[in-house]
């Protein structure tokens, strides 16, 4: 590999970040592993080329010595929208291609003058327009004002309607991202006092006032569910999904979504249809690092499906945690979150996790002790420290890439008391 080999990639990484995190670019911030794992979610969308983590962590770090695979390359600038490694190579290459062909040619060297003329012009001019240009230097008041409020109590859709007050602030930018996702980063307009948005799934967040690239105010927004809300996409990163008569989504003592209301979506439930139940709320005297979750849960029919997957999540106040069990065969396609860190099932030993999804599964997932267990079917699967701070457990989602069933979800205390229970029988 040689230098500009290596300088492309670089120059390939410093660009997506600051097309995706300019926040953390401007600071010289670190991008964290659900950052990347965006990241990989998104290229896998653009490209169809999945990456994994380990992979990411090495080109994000620069601990590699040898050109990455083209595929990866070509994953890397899809989220610069080139078409593949080559388009990009070419743009960036465009320079030296110039200043070689400049020094091998002495037969031109009035052209060549000419050249080192406008060139030199077009420096002084970018010059000047970057010192006109320059980012002001943010001024603060203590009294920057950001608050949100629903327009609905319950369920999606749901515009949220963001209040804030800028008078004082001096910056040249102003955003209001409305998650952690940068992709839901929108400019505002510092003289106005509202902007809205529609939140199409339920969930919990910490949308962020941005002056420049600097968070300076953060406000909650809870989008909560009456209950239990299903949700139908055909696309893991589609911005808004279908959703079936949430009055027919329990029936025969399960959560499930019938075959007319599949029918009715224009989903095949046989073809990248994937199904999430919601229920987002506070509940009360629940911890991240106290409780104990178990569900019951099965395909309707795993026929047709490669790799049948199923991935329950508990969201809490700081972040959210995500466990899933898959097809026997599978188990390296599982991703398991704690907290803010990722585990592959390319990088560890998730065999315990794959599962006859045809057949039922009891999951059950606890927390204690800074550590966090799963079982399936009463045997331990997995074990790992997790190591954050207890905060309110605000909502969970389960998530079926096929028609999935559930036969009961609860919810306990270390105690074994109940804090929240349904089995479905209405």
């Amino acid at each position: 590999m040689t230098a500009n080999e290596r300088e492309y990639v670089n120059n390939c990484i410093q660009e997506i970040v600051a097309r995706y995190f300019p926040e953390k670019a401007s600071s010289k911030g670190a991008i964290g592993q659900r950052d990347l794992q965006y990241l990989i979610d998104l290229m896998d969308e653009k490209s169809g080329i999945r990456i994994s983590l380990s992979t990411m962590k090495r080109l994000w770090k620069n601990q590699f010595n040898k050109m990455p695979h083209p595929s990866t390359l070509d994953a890397l600038v899809s989220l610069l929208d080139y078409e593949n490694w080559n388009a990009f190579r070419q743009e960036q290459g465009k320079g030296f291609s110039q200043e070689k062909t400049a020094s091998v040619e002495p037969k031109k060297q009035s052209k060549n003058v000419l050249v080192v003329l406008i060139l030199g012009a077009a420096v002084l001019t970018f010059l000047l327009i970057s010192l006109v240009t320059k980012q002001r230097e943010l001024v603060l008041p203590e009294n920057v004002s950001f608050s949100s409020n629903k327009t609905v109590t319950h369920n999606v859709p749901n515009s949220v309607i963001f209040s804030y007050d800028l008078k004082g602030v001096v910056a040249d930018s102003f955003f209001i991202q409305r998650s952690w996702n940068p992709n839901h980063k929108s400019p505002i307009d510092p003289a106005k006092k509202n902007f809205s948005q529609i939140y199409y799934y339920p969930g919990f967040h910490w949308a962020r006032l941005i002056a420049n690239d600097s968070i300076i105010r953060k406000t909650r927004v809870h989008v909560q569910t009456d209950g239990w809300f299903a949700t139908l996409k055909s696309d893991r990163l589609q911005d808004i999904p279908t959703y079936p008569d949430q009055q027919k989504i329990t029936s025969d003592g399960y959560l499930q979504v019938g075959n007319e209301a599949l029918e009715q979506s224009g989903l095949d439930p046989n073809k990248n249809l994937i199904i999430s139940f919601f229920n987002i709320k506070e509940f009360d005297g629940l911890k991240s690092d106290s409780f104990v979750l178990e569900t019951k849960v099965r395909f309707a029919s795993t026929q047709g499906l490669t790799c049948p997957y199923m991935e329950a999540v508990l969201i809490d106040e700081e972040d959210s945690s995500i466990f899933g069990i898959i097809e026997k065969g599978c188990e390296s396609n599982i991703m398991l979150k704690l907290g803010d860190k990722f585990l592959m099932g390319s990088e560890h030993d998730f065999s315990a996790l794959g599962a006859k999804m045809e057949e039922w599964q009891i999951l059950k997932i606890i927390s204690k002790n800074q550590s966090l267990e799963v079982y399936l079917n009463d045997a331990l699967a997995f074990r790992a420290p997790m190591e954050r701070t207890a905060t309110k457990v605000m909502g969970m989602i389960f998530t079926f890439t096929g028609k999935g069933i559930i036969d009961y979800v609860s919810l306990k205390d270390l105690n074994g008391e109940i804090l929240y229970s349904d089995a479905f029988d209405n």
